[in-house]
């Protein structure tokens, strides 16, 4: 199971991980929260969260 985590004093609260991510691991209750990870054991490895983040706040431990 891959660990992703997101720091939340990066975190602008944009939602890109939330958009970029094509199997839906991150959820985001609303605009001023930081998204949660969820269910990592349907992570692919494609890495779009990480490479997306325009603040470097979603750390993968396998990128």
């Amino acid at each position: 199971m891959p660990k992703i985590e997101i720091d939340p004093e990066l975190c602008s609260k944009c939602g890109t991980c939330v958009t970029n991510c094509p199997v839906g691991i991150f959820q985001q209750d609303d605009k001023d929260s930081v998204p949660m990870v969820g269910d990592t054991d349907n992570c692919i490895l494609c890495g779009m969260c990480v490479d997306n983040c325009p603040e470097d706040a979603v750390k993968h431990e396998n990128f």
